[in-house]
């Protein structure tokens, strides 16, 4: 196996110091979830593996030692006396006894899920008397340091790789919004706005129509889609790009003023959106309203989805209300879905990007463009975009870039 082995028994003792009593629930228990981890080592290798490196090694050790001058053995001592724990089945047994609480779509914690255990207990260990200042390799960036603790030996690393091939992992992706279903639900909403006696009525199908259509056009993840900052639509909002790219005069420029998934720091993000689109989504039509709402109410900065008080709304602030029009179109138009779809296989989390994506692609919009729109590509060099900046000086920095990411929304 490669890695140090010991019994169920001497496990329990490395971890007590004393013998499991026959008629101590705890001490059985804590017996059987020892012999579980004990397996799970053992699927982290095939058997055809182990038994070739037994073969090879009893062949090199005879053959060697028949011709070879050595006064002591080259193999190492097998075991240990020493009661103590090695290898950090501790820890190893509040992370499989966790992996049995049940998960958000199966039965068991997910192998991801499980996982945590561990960084807790790295961090725990780091804020402890025990914690290492030992530093591996450091650059301008990171620094990778020791951490001399039990629970990251090479026996943890092969049974939390025979766990994963044990459990498998189940993967629940959001579904796609189709951008038939996206223009019937604008559709749908625009007659109840008219028919709206309130006007909490129609802001909530403001925010919720401006959240699934940014998130649709300008392909956001959905922790994204609240960090549209207001300031910034209200800048560019009457020209849409100030007339300094003359071919964008009748686009919506979205900021935005947070951190993507994957920076380090802050950032102004701007994203140019078209007034119409090949679909003819009515883009502008949802953020006028909600913006001079905004407007109305004297609200120039923070964020653009925001709840009571100006804090800024999150996905579930208006997840319901989207599954809400979902539910009431498979009413009326059922062809819309896929067979064997929920309604809640959709959320406002991935299910916009995933399918503005896919209807990219199946407009066969240039992978570079999508590319660009979707942020995936090396980490952007600063270009002026660090936080602190003038909105306008960032404008200025990254204008350029700004016609070619404005060919994906309006290319769908």
């Amino acid at each position: 196996m490669g890695i140090p082995f010991e019994c169920d028994l001497c496990h329990f003792r490395n971890l007590n110091g004393f013998d499991p009593a026959p008629t101590n629930p705890k001490d059985q228990y804590t017996l059987l979830v020892i012999r579980r981890a004990l397996l799970d080592a053992f699927w982290s290798r095939e058997r055809s593996t182990v038994t070739g490196n037994l073969s090879r090694l009893i062949l090199d050790y005879k053959s060697g030692m028949s011709v070879l001058s050595l006064a002591r053995s080259p193999l190492p001592v097998l075991g240990s006396d020493k009661v103590e724990d090695r290898v950090g089945m501790g820890s190893t047994t509040l992370m499989l006894h966790a992996s049995r609480r049940a998960g958000k779509y199966t039965s068991n914690l997910q192998h991801d899920s499980t996982r945590r255990t561990l960084t807790w207990h790295n961090n725990a260990h780091a804020a402890g008397e025990k914690s290492s200042s030992s530093v591996v390799l450091t650059n301008q960036e990171k620094s990778f340091h020791i951490i001399d603790a039990p629970h990251s030996s090479r026996w943890r690393e092969r049974l939390v790789l025979g766990m994963k091939r044990r459990t498998g992992i189940f993967r629940k992706q959001d579904e796609p919004l189709s951008m038939e279903l996206l223009l019937a639900i604008l559709a749908l909403a625009e007659e109840d706005w008219k028919k709206s006696k309130t006007e909490k009525e129609k802001t909530l199908i403001e925010e919720t129509m401006c959240f699934i259509t940014l998130g649709f056009l300008l392909s956001l993840r959905g922790e994204e889609i609240p960090l549209i900052n207001l300031q910034g639509l209200i800048e560019y909002w009457s020209s849409g790009t100030d007339g300094s790219v003359p071919q964008l005069e009748k686009h919506i420029m979205v900021t935005l003023r947070g951190r993507f998934k994957g920076e380090d720091n802050q950032r102004w993000h701007l994203l140019p959106l078209p007034d119409r689109t090949v679909s003819r989504v009515p883009a502008r039509r949802w953020v006028r309203r909600m913006l001079y709402r905004q407007i109305k109410a004297r609200r120039h900065k923070g964020p653009f989805f925001a709840k009571k008080g100006g804090k800024r709304a999150s996905i579930g602030d208006y997840d319901p209300t989207f599954r809400g029009y979902l539910t009431r179109l498979r009413v009326l138009r059922g062809a819309l879905f896929l067979q064997g779809v929920d309604i809640d296989d959709y959320s406002g989390r991935r299910s916009m990007r995933r399918g503005s994506v896919q209807h990219a692609l199946n407009k066969s919009v240039p992978q570079t463009v999508i590319d660009e729109a979707n942020r995936w590509r090396r980490k952007e060099a600063s270009r002026g975009t660090e936080a602190g900046l003038p909105l306008r000086q960032v404008y200025t920095s990254v204008r350029y870039s700004l016609p070619t990411r404005a060919r994906y929304p309006g290319s769908l």
